[in-house]
């Protein structure tokens, strides 16, 4: 079993200079709890959390704040290749509920816990 199998494919990704606002935005509008931070090259250098923009929201209230200030940095990133069982080790390891999947430097994808659950009701299901 492999990341490739069960992470989310083409992943939304917001660059460092953005408000923090519009992050909330998007993760609101698109039903996200992680979110991939980029810089302008496309590089992973940060991640959000649907908590680090509340935390935020109550920090800042209306104030311009850059993604960049709230973000988890550095990021912790698999390939699509890895194994899931040592991705899912990571989370765990480190304490996160989702990790960019990188390819060649470039955002390919997310696995995120509910992407875990998925394989292991699909495992547990095949028994």
């Amino acid at each position: 079993m492999k990341v490739s199998s069960y992470m989310s494919e083409a992943p939304t990704t917001i660059q460092t200079d953005a408000d923090y606002r519009e992050a909330f935005d998007i993760m609101h509008d698109r039903n996200l709890h992680h979110l991939p931070v980029v810089d302008p090259e496309g590089r992973v250098v940060g991640i959000l959390t649907h908590r680090d923009l509340q935390l935020a929201a109550r920090h800042f209230l209306e104030a311009e704040v850059e993604v960049s200030e709230v973000m988890h940095a550095p990021v912790v990133t698999v390939t699509p290749d890895e194994p899931l069982a040592s991705a899912a080790r990571l989370m765990i390891s480190n304490r996160i509920g989702g990790l960019p999947v990188l390819k060649d430097g470039r955002v390919v994808g997310v696995l995120t816990e509910t992407d875990l659950f998925r394989a292991l009701i699909e495992l547990l299901g095949s028994q």
